[in-house]
């Protein structure tokens, strides 16, 4: 199935050469309208391949972007929260902000996802992940007061409703 998906496409262009193949043998179609079809068919096979190569593109520029982002500024602390042998420690004024920057991060990765330029099991790896993360007391503390009110949980592009957290 993935195979057909992949190369959805080239198996379209395939039966649509195939068919005014197909129609000119039988019913003689005159040669411009003919090569005036099949020109039609090379352009949107090259035209969806281009489209195709540029999404492509997009996906790796936000996955590097996104991945480059988490690793640089925020593994780090979730490591150090969620292996620390500290418990209920306080977060420092900078470690608050920089969760909640996580967050913001978290929002943007969901609605490029929500806006299909980040494939699905990408994203739920990711969700996965965020779930995991919500798990060290001080990110949920933070978590729940950032979604505290109804702007708050606007301000996530979807994320809250997407995680679907029981609180």
């Amino acid at each position: 199935m993935n195979l057909i998906k992949r190369h959805l496409e080239l198996l379209i262009a395939t039966i649509l050469v195939c068919s005014v193949i197909t129609c000119n043998i039988y019913y003689n179609i005159d040669d411009k309208v003919f090569i005036a079809l099949l020109g039609s068919i090379i352009s949107f096979y090259f035209g969806s391949l281009k489209m195709k190569i540029e999404n492509d593109k997009i996906f790796k520029e936000l996955f590097q972007e996104f991945n480059n982002k988490y690793d640089s500024s925020f593994n780090d602390l979730l490591n150090t929260l969620k292996y620390s042998k500290v418990q209920n420690k306080n977060l420092t004024e900078d470690e608050l902000n920089c969760v909640i920057d996580y967050f913001n991060l978290c929002s943007e990765e969901y609605l490029w996802y929500s806006r299909n330029r980040i494939p699905k099991k990408v994203w739920l790896s990711w969700k996965s992940g965020i779930l995991e993360n919500l798990k060290i007391e001080q990110i949920l503390k933070v978590y729940k007061t950032e979604i505290s009110s109804e702007n708050g949980r606007n301000s996530f592009y979807g994320l809250v409703k997407e995680l679907n957290l029981k609180l």
